[in-house]
């Protein structure tokens, strides 16, 4: 069975599914008789092609990697822009991962709502769209017999809501608690180590985990986003990373750091979402916990969640170390359960 896709963005995670599909491409067709063909990639500075035959994968990652345009590879009438791509694009499935702003989710949101009311299935690994407009997506693509899959917005390739959807049937899930951002997780470890706050934000910018502005890190942004996620997709919530209490680290010390290490603890940055009566509360602040909690073990750029519910007492799912290319499967996993006829 042949699929085809169409690629919005073709950065670090996109590049690297491309790079995924091409090592699996065989693998794929021998245990799934399922082959995935890219018909389009649509970015905002690399340019954008469109060939219904396939794109040369190959020969896109060489283009991008010396500094070349995409449009070299576009075959028939010209494309305006990101939203006639996603029109013109004859693709079943869209995989979305452009730049947004993590504080509104645009312009990402309305890429996926144009894609959706187009009649095309949608992936996508960024945390914008589902964190402000899960319920809508979602009914939008249920109105529409379409899939909206985004299993790498939260813990890259783990599948962590595949987990919740269907693992957790019955379940009533009455907390949720993680250590969901490498970046805080990672200075964090380098306090305890003795690194002052500013050189462990640099060494993290240094190895790429940090942007040039780590704010969206540093103070807590990009946590809220993925435990407004977690709350309203596993808890039925509907709030928004403004409604999050939220502190970051920016004032933890490495005196903080080490007094918690001597007295059996350590410090994380804690995402929880708690059921208080009909609502569900969510918080992200650094918190001394006690070695004896499995998210004190957390260290580096590893990542995890523990979920507790009214018959299960605690279900831990723990993360290595992220790549570009976990979060890549998590989006090549979706595709395949939307060719699957998974909704």
């Amino acid at each position: 069975m042949e699929h085809k896709i169409a690629l919005l963005g073709f950065g670090n995670v996109l590049k690297a599914f491309a790079e995924l599909l091409l090592l699996k491409q065989e693998y794929l067709k021998q245990t799934l008789d399922t082959e995935i063909k890219v018909v389009g990639i649509a970015t905002n500075s690399k340019g954008l092609a469109i060939n219904p035959a396939g794109i040369d994968l190959t020969a896109a990652l060489q283009l991008v990697k010396s500094g070349q345009s995409l449009n070299s590879l576009h075959v028939g009438e010209p494309v305006a822009d990101t939203f006639a791509f996603i029109q013109q694009v004859p693709a079943d499935i869209i995989l979305e991962a452009t730049w947004l702003d993590p504080r509104t989710g645009q312009p990402a949101l309305d890429y996926v709502r144009a894609a959706l009311n187009a009649g095309k299935h949608v992936v996508t690994a960024n945390k914008g769209p589902v964190a402000y407009a899960y319920r809508e997506l979602k009914a939008l693509a249920e109105s529409n017999r379409l899939g909206f899959f985004f299993e790498s917005t939260v813990m890259d390739g783990m599948p962590l809501h595949s987990i919740a959807r269907e693992g957790m049937l019955g379940l009533a899930t009455k907390r949720v608690r993680g250590i969901l951002n490498s970046t805080t997780n990672s200075v964090l470890t380098r306090l305890e180590e003795g690194t002052s706050f500013e050189e462990a934000v640099a060494e993290m910018q240094r190895v790429g985990l940090a942007e040039t502005d780590p704010s969206n890190d540093i103070d807590g942004w990009d946590a809220a986003v993925k435990i407004t996620i977690l709350a309203n997709v596993v808890m039925g919530a509907d709030i928004r990373p403004v409604d999050v209490d939220r502190m970051g680290i920016r004032n933890v010390t490495v005196q903080d750091a080490q007094i918690a290490v001597k007295s059996g603890k350590r410090i994380k940055l804690v995402c929880e979402a708690v059921r208080e009566g009909n609502q569900v509360k969510a918080s992200v602040r650094p918190i001394p916990l006690p070695l004896t909690d499995p998210l004190a073990n957390i260290t580096q750029t590893a990542s995890a969640v523990t979920f507790e519910t009214d018959v299960l007492p605690m279900i831990t799912l723990i993360e290595g170390n992220s790549s570009p290319t976990t979060t890549a499967y998590g989006m090549l996993v979706d595709a395949l359960n939307i060719g699957r006829g998974r909704r």
